[in-house]
């Protein structure tokens, strides 16, 4: 079922979801002198964040922030795998989506919702969702070089659908505690349809698979690059 506040309390899992999917670092090494926040306030300590490539900086969303925490223990990569970073995915350039709303993975049907949603409930739920993503800076190409090569990246789980034992799940580069930030660029984000191996969502995790440089439009974000065959390990 989906667990949602469709009314005043906004929309719960979607914001949340949304909420969590955060920038990494980029390639870019510039500095400005006024970083926002998200909530459009300065930030007095502009360490270990970055503007993202091109941008202006006058929207809160043009940050990058914080990288992950670095791993106490690193598991030995599996045979034919390349350890990669965030980084590595970035290519400059632009993506074009042009998904319509009801073709977007993950997009609960009605029967979904739980008993009592209206309509109208559905239809401000898809425009808090939509509000979101409009958000998401439409920056970035992908590197299709990458395509087909069986890589390594940790990140963080954030289930793409509303299922119960959804095993679904966008990689993002960070988990944050503020739920106002839209998502990464698309180039920044990597959809795993499915995975085998622990996996908790909303935690950090080490994915091995097979990385297609191949956009798809989730119901959370546009995005870049999917990981498919892949494999999970815990992130400690």
């Amino acid at each position: 079922m989906v667990s949602v506040l469709l009314r005043a309390g906004g929309v719960l899992g979607a914001f949340i979801i949304v909420g969590v999917l955060l920038w990494a670092p980029w390639k870019s090494t510039d500095r400005v002198s006024a970083l926002m926040d998200a909530d459009g306030n300065p930030i007095a300590d502009t360490s270990g964040f970055r503007p993202v490539p091109g941008s202006d900086n006058t929207a809160p969303h043009e940050l990058i922030r914080y990288q992950m925490p670095e791993a106490a223990t690193t598991p030995p990569l599996a045979e034919g795998a390349t350890a990669m970073v965030w980084e590595d995915l970035w290519e400059d350039g632009a993506l074009t989506f042009n998904t319509a709303e009801d073709q977007r993975v993950g997009r609960p049907d009605f029967s979904m919702f739980p008993a009592g949603t209206t309509a109208e409930d559905v239809m401000l739920f898809y425009l808090d969702l939509g509000d979101m993503r409009s958000l998401q800076p439409q920056i970035g190409s992908i590197d299709k070089s990458l395509d087909g090569k069986r890589v390594r990246l940790a990140g963080y789980t954030t289930p793409v659908g509303f299922g119960e034992n959804e095993r679904r799940f966008l990689l993002v580069p960070e988990l944050g505690a503020c739920i106002h930030v839209p998502p990464p660029p698309p180039n920044q984000i990597v959809y795993v349809p499915e995975a085998s191996g622990p996996l908790e969502m909303f935690a950090p995790v080490w994915v091995t698979g097979t990385l297609r440089a191949n956009p798809v439009s989730t119901i959370l974000a546009d995005v870049g690059y999917q990981l498919v065959d892949a494999v999970t390990e815990p992130y400690r």
